[in-house]
């Protein structure tokens, strides 16, 4: 079964510690403990005040990288 979630989550980066909502897919399968996936950080009016750059999102004890181009939120690797 999947169903749609909101966490709380922090970005950090640029001299930036901010906190935000993130949207993921929760998935449960019978017997198995749930998967996240898909985590999309929720807009906001302090997430509109991040700079272009490189940050991490810190989202249910995970922590993901990504960038902010032209006010966009784009995954990067690690």
């Amino acid at each position: 079964m999947q169903e749609t979630i909101i966490f709380s989550g922090t970005i950090i980066g640029e001299g930036q510690r901010v906190e935000c909502e993130v949207r993921a897919t929760k998935t449960t399968l019978d017997g198995d403990r749930p998967l996240f996936s898909g985590y999309r950080i929720m807009e906001s009016d302090v997430t509109a005040k991040l700079l272009d750059g490189n940050y991490e999102l810190l989202v249910n004890r995970e922590r993901t990288r990504f960038s902010r181009d032209a006010g966009r939120f784009l995954s990067r690797p690690y």
